[in-house]
């Protein structure tokens, strides 16, 4: 069961206090990473919400937004700095006598309302909550989320494995045309070069050595041969099935696999000394590079 690194999920809390929700996004990414933003007040909490994370999430770079509301007006305190306030206060009218107008006065609503919009003159406070009782509820948000964001990615990554065993059932189909070709090539080079030869020596009444023939003919057999590549790939194949249904994740496997895919079409190409194989190879090759693609989003 493939997982696709791609995924989008949500959990929610309420009680007397606060509610907050946790969303969690993630996206491709070589390793494992986990960027967590949320209230201060909940930062004792961020170790146990990575390792939560991180034991359900393998591979990819995971962002979490958590918000909060409060819900009981004593969760969050207002402070007023009335230092400041006055500071600000006595600022005014040393603008008020710089202007001349000392003996002008201020209107007062207006005053309060400017110096209250003023910079740091009221500042919210964030409650005490004892987080480490707040964590069984906290979990059960994150456990939802993660319920919810795997099951999106499992859903991507069913897509995306489909996709690859047609993908690999198209190359399987397409070595076999490679196969069958193979002991063709050795034939057409056998008929080639004693024709070849035969009208070279006819002019001198003489006809080529058939020991000769059969020498060359093995040392061009023995250089075009790609059994051993053919069998390779097969089996790379027959791996690559095996883990589009592996419970684990499997993408850091399949990317090196998908290497030797590459190395042994590579190789069959550049062996081969065939136009319909090197044709074939590079549709399979075509393919390959489109496995390699959907792979790079697999956990």
């Amino acid at each position: 069961m493939l997982k696709s690194m791609t995924g989008f999920g949500r959990g929610e809390y309420n009680d007397d206090n606060f509610n907050f929700v946790i969303e969690m996004k993630t996206v491709n990414h070589r390793y494992n990473e986990v960027a967590v933003r949320m209230p201060r007040f909940l930062n004792a909490l961020e170790d146990k919400i990575r390792k939560e994370i991180l034991a359900t999430v393998s591979r990819g770079r995971v962002d979490v937004f958590i918000s909060a509301d409060y819900s009981n007006p004593e969760g969050c305190k207002v402070k007023v700095d009335k230092a400041l306030a006055l500071a600000y206060h006595n600022a005014l009218r040393e603008v008020s006598e710089a202007v001349g107008c000392g003996d002008a006065k201020l209107q007062e609503q207006a005053e309060v309302m400017y110096i209250a919009r003023c910079p740091d003159v009221i500042s919210a406070k964030e409650g005490y909550f004892d987080v480490e009782l707040l964590w069984p509820a906290v979990l059960a948000a994150i456990e939802e989320a993660l319920r919810n964001l795997v099951a999106m990615r499992v859903a991507e990554g069913a897509n995306i494995g489909r996709d690859l065993e047609q993908r690999a059932s198209l190359i399987e189909e397409k070595l076999r045309t490679v196969e069958e070709r193979a002991p063709e090539v050795v034939q057409e080079y056998d008929r080639r070069l004693g024709e070849r030869i035969n009208e070279l020596l006819k002019n001198y009444d003489q006809a080529a050595e058939p020991e000769r023939l059969i020498q060359e003919v093995a040392i061009f057999a023995d250089r075009v041969n790609i059994t051993e590549e053919i069998v390779r790939l097969k089996s790379h194949l027959k791996q690559f099935a095996l883990m589009l249904q592996s419970k684990q994740p499997v993408g850091r496997k399949m990317d090196f696999l998908i290497q030797e895919f590459n190395r042994e079409a590579n190789t069959i190409a550049s062996k081969a000394n065939d136009f319909t194989i090197t044709q074939v190879m590079v549709e399979i090759k075509g393919e390959i590079e489109k496995i390699r693609e959907q792979v790079q989003n697999i956990e």
